[in-house]
């Protein structure tokens, strides 16, 4: 395959015309104040080569399903302006599991950059520069996630990363089945935010208006475990996996077996058969 380059630049970002080669989404974050965007893109910059993201795709990924399964996130479908649908559920982040695997939270957050990478160079690589609509369930979450250092700790370096580094990609960002104290949650990261950011937030509480509402943001891609009565009856023990990973494609459907989610693992295979390198199996 199987050199796939994802650069930090593009021929329509903007950056062949700006006189410091800033890409205008760098810009729009620092609300065109020149000197920040240019501090924040050369940070940017300095993090790509940390993490050698330029070449992520072209790098066997054997922890693929070790890491879907640490908690759910997928890639839904499209929504009705054909924006990306990007699901999370942060609350079912599943630290025993993680520790049977091997895993870390450094292997949980490089995977994160290769999804989204996969997003903005294959799924959505553009003219012009995509954005999508994100969904967080908060099914789950309790006071004991607060008080969790570790959970906390990986949720704010998960948002820090992502606003730094990839800005102005959010169309719309649901927060479904938020309970009533979500507010005292929301502090913790709301300062990490721009005040753009946090303008696209819908903060939705469980029954028939949030479904209305995920119907009306979704379109034919709102998953199934997203709805009301069939999320109820979910019950995930900690060290089990929410999903198993479909083979068979006629099977997908808009959820964690998505025809995306079924296209990006079957890409990932191709790398490691490439590599030859085995995708490491979730105990």
């Amino acid at each position: 395959p199987k050199t796939l380059p994802s650069p930090a630049t593009r021929s329509y970002d903007g950056s062949p015309e700006d006189p410091d080669g800033i890409p205008t989404r760098f810009l729009l974050m620092k609300k065109g104040d020149r000197a920040e965007a240019k501090d924040a893109f050369e940070g940017h910059l300095a993090w790509r080569k940390e993490f050698d993201v330029d070449t992520i795709l072209s790098r066997p990924h054997p922890q693929f399903d070790v890491c879907k399964a640490l908690v759910p996130h997928y890639f839904a479908g499209r929504d009705p302006h054909n924006n990306i649908v990007f699901v999370q559920r942060p609350a079912m982040l599943d630290f025993e599991l993680m520790r049977k695997n091997n895993a870390t939270i450094d292997d949980l957050l490089m995977h994160y950059i290769y999804v989204i990478e996969y997003c903005w160079n294959i799924l959505e690589e553009g003219p012009p520069e995509g954005v999508m609509t994100n969904v967080l369930d908060m099914r789950g979450l309790s006071f004991r996630n607060m008080k969790n250092q570790e959970y906390i700790g990986f949720g704010k370096r998960f948002v820090n990363m992502m606003s730094s580094n990839y800005p102005g990609r959010s169309y719309k960002t649901l927060i479904v089945n938020a309970p009533k104290w979500f507010h005292a949650l929301f502090k913790v990261f709301k300062p990490l935010l721009r005040e753009s950011t946090r303008q696209k937030i819908v903060i939705l509480k469980a029954g028939k208006q949030q479904d209305t509402a995920l119907k009306f943001y979704l379109g034919d891609s709102l998953p199934r475990d997203l709805i009301s009565d069939r999320g109820a009856k979910q019950v995930q023990e900690a060290g089990t996996r929410y999903f198993l990973p479909t083979e068979e494609r006629d099977v997908c459907e808009p959820g964690p077996n998505s025809l995306i989610e079924f296209a990006m693992r079957q890409f990932c295979i191709e790398q490691l058969k490439f590599h030859n390198v085995t995708l490491q199996e979730v105990i």
